[in-house]
């Protein structure tokens, strides 16, 4: 389980009790985080979600809550902090940043169908078009994760040189736009969640119901956030070999581009930025996993899935385009 920050249900009530939800019931701890605490927290009132931030600075906790805030009065299904009796919507419990949510209805979809992404893809193209009008600048960005990379190449990434290091020097190139391709620098950007694989959206047969966990979001490629979406929903796992799911990519993007065209340069860039999003995770989970390696309660996702992912889209360029 991972939970970070252990709460007795003591802690729990009392810090409850100063919202309108009711007497406290009980709560649980939230398997399956790889970065914060959460608690599920039932109250007369109704459930709710517990979050202790572990990880990023304080200071973005606005820009969360607004954001979340934002989302939710254009109608879509995330969650938002809920304010005391005093109006205040950030806390601090055990010396953590702490928030109460409403708990989202629905279930994770570990084997998505192309109707499930379809709905994916109309909700993101909302979201991206949502003009919440916010900025914040993400500490794992393009250079980060490329720069990042390139200092694995000479520890545990060492076996991936012959394929990969010419890949990673490519994508920098194209990052500082010193190359002859189209800029980096002309693509669309906006508030993206980074981060939206499917133990992030909750599904009510196929109709989502909840998208939860936006502590990734920042300012970003729009077309970034659509690459992160195909890399999870739209992949076949088959070892050795991954490869795109056709039908459920084309169910993603078509809804997305029934909403949201992409430009020019997106069309142009569309096969690296796919490149580019199974680094930023592989790079992430790599680290994580070497940081709290023999360490017992806390949920290290393999790395090793992104590591596929990537050499597919290095490997095999065309099938990215094929898809647009």
């Amino acid at each position: 389980m991972s939970v970070f920050t252990p709460l007795s249900h003591k802690e729990i009530a009392d810090f409850v009790s100063r919202f309108d939800v009711g007497e406290f019931i009980g709560a649980q701890g939230v398997s399956g985080g790889s970065e914060n605490t959460n608690y599920f927290v039932d109250c007369g009132a109704g459930s709710y979600v517990l979050t202790l931030v572990e990880r990023g600075p304080r200071a973005d906790l606005p820009f969360f809550i607004e954001l979340l805030d934002c989302l939710h009065h254009a109608d879509l299904p995330v969650p938002y902090a809920i304010t005391d009796r005093d109006g205040v919507a950030l806390h601090t419990l055990k010396g953590k940043p702490a928030l109460l949510q409403p708990k989202l209805s629905g279930e994770h979809v570990d084997q998505v169908n192309a109707t499930q992404c379809a709905a994916l893809g109309d909700m993101l193209a909302r979201l991206h078009l949502s003009a919440c009008s916010l900025a914040r600048t993400s500490d794992r960005g393009p250079s980060w994760t490329v720069n990042t990379a390139l200092s694995l190449m000479s520890g545990p990434w060492k076996e991936h040189q012959s394929w990969l290091e010419p890949a990673l020097l490519h994508l920098r190139e194209w990052l500082e736009n010193s190359g002859d391709d189209a800029p980096a620098q002309t693509l669309p950007t906006t508030i993206i969640h980074g981060d939206l694989f499917r133990d992030n959206v909750l599904f009510q047969g196929n109709t989502i119901s909840g998208v939860i966990d936006f502590y990734n979001a920042a300012s970003g490629w729009i077309l970034f956030d659509v690459a992160v979406c195909v890399n999870d929903w739209c992949v076949d796992a088959a070892d050795p070999v991954y490869t795109l799911n056709t039908e459920r990519a084309r169910a993603l993007l078509g809804a997305y581009l029934d909403q949201r065209p992409f430009s020019t340069a997106e069309q142009h860039d569309w096969p690296r930025m796919l490149q580019l999003a199974a680094l930023r995770f592989w790079v992430s989970r790599q680290q994580y996993a070497l940081e709290h390696k023999g360490q017992s309660g806390i949920l290290i996702k393999d790395p090793t899935y992104f590591y596929r992912v990537m050499k597919m889209h290095v490997l095999n360029p065309e099938m990215a385009s094929g898809l647009l």
